[in-house]
């Protein structure tokens, strides 16, 4: 039998505006199932393979922060079957700025 994989922080059903790219943000999504540590970026759209290292940047009281982040799984779902199965990608921030986690945590 598997075991469950355990999160080393609970995830949150929040959802916030995020941009996310490559080199710099360049796609607003939702993000969702949020933690200190990570987040689903809710996409269909510009989905990078696993290991890929993006730059997300998130809206807070203190203003845009912008953290690193490693793409850790990556699902893309065709169009008929998005009601059923959600495509996106889930993320862990590598590096993030000061009061980020603080904020991602108050949600």
């Amino acid at each position: 039998m598997v075991e469950p994989i355990k999160r080393r922080e609970p995830r949150k059903y929040k959802r916030i505006f995020v941009r996310f790219g490559k080199d710099s943000p360049q796609h607003r999504v939702a993000a969702i199932q949020i933690s200190a540590r990570g987040m689903f970026l809710a996409t269909n759209h510009n989905i990078y393979p696993r290991g890929s290292e993006l730059v997300i940047e998130v809206e807070t009281p203190q203003g845009l922060l912008l953290a690193r982040a490693v793409v850790r799984h990556a699902k893309r779902v065709a169009p008929q079957f998005e009601r059923m199965e959600r495509p996106g990608m889930g993320v862990e921030l590598t590096i993030t700025p000061p009061g980020l986690r603080d904020y991602l945590d108050s949600l």
